[in-house]
């Protein structure tokens, strides 16, 4: 009989393959992209949110604020990204798309999102859901 200890160990090992099989396959889009995948990340958060406070960048992504700096320069660098001071406060600095950001991670999407779509393939609709919800309570 397994323990929950064995349980546990198997549950990280499918977990990190799982998450290494996703990443290869971001990583090698992004390759061709000339993006890094932190910096397809902040592009794609940008796409969701409008503009938002750097802190709060790193905050989703999980990264320090000195990471996100970094990966925001190269991208305002690129044009793909500028910096706004908050009308509310003008210590909050945010960031958002530019034109050429949203053109960008607009011609990304379709190719990306088909390159995850056919990882997850093997998975019925409801073995899906079922698996975002097992993620999210472990989140």
């Amino acid at each position: 009989m397994e323990t929950k200890q064995q349980l546990t160990v198997e549950l990280l090992d499918k977990l990190s393959k799982a998450f290494d099989k996703f990443r290869k396959v971001q990583l090698k889009q992004m390759y061709g992209e000339k993006l890094t995948a932190p910096q397809f990340q902040v592009l794609e958060v940008l796409s969701k949110t409008g503009p938002i406070p750097l802190k709060r960048i790193s905050e989703m992504l999980m990264v320090t604020g000195a990471n996100i700096t970094c990966v925001v320069d190269n991208l305002e660098k690129e044009g793909l990204v500028e910096r706004i001071h908050s009308k509310e406060d003008r210590r909050v600095i945010l960031a958002d798309l530019t034109e050429k950001g949203k053109s960008k991670i607009n011609s990304i999407m379709p190719t990306y999102l088909n390159n995850i779509a056919a990882i997850t393939q093997p998975l019925s609709d409801h073995e899906h859901r079922e698996l975002i919800n097992l993620l999210e309570k472990l989140s």
